[in-house]
């Protein structure tokens, strides 16, 4: 069975431009039905989206905790890991994003999502999409660790 929510984190930072517009969205075929569409797209340029109001709560719990490093995973090109890269800089805290790439041992250059991190002074570390299966993300983010206390 299914449990009951907790309270929402008593910590939060404030990111994201809020509150975001609601609009009609017509929909064919579904005459005499309204439908609204909440545009979290608009939430903040760098940090667009659902994610933003995540990392509010997520960064804020490492801040209290006295961090100063933040890391994350995901694939090369990862809105999320973009996201909290630039919300962690702005914070003050030092990214580090874990990526997921077809040929870790290649740069995969300055592109999209990954050149905003890049730019912002995320630090990089590449892995397979095997190394991934095979270590977890547990294992992945405690490795970063490492690399962070040098």
């Amino acid at each position: 069975g299914g449990g009951r929510l907790g309270p929402p984190p008593a910590q939060r930072v404030v990111l994201a431009q809020t509150p975001t517009p609601v609009h009609p969205f017509p929909v064919r075929g579904l005459e005499g039905v309204e439908v609204w569409v909440k545009r979290d797209d608009m939430t903040g340029a760098d940090m667009s989206g659902n994610k933003v109001r995540k990392l509010e709560f997520l960064l804020a719990e490492a801040l209290e905790q006295g961090a100063d490093s933040v890391v994350t995973i995901g694939g090369v090109q990862s809105n999320h890991c973009r996201s909290t890269a630039v919300a962690a800089r702005l914070l003050g805290l030092h990214p580090l994003v874990v990526l997921r790439a077809e040929r870790p041992d290649e740069d995969p250059g300055l592109v999209g999502n990954l050149l905003q991190s890049r730019c912002i002074g995320a630090e990089v570390l590449t892995v397979s999409r095997s190394q991934y299966a095979t270590e977890g993300s547990p294992r992945l983010v405690e490795r970063a660790g490492e690399l962070l206390r040098g």
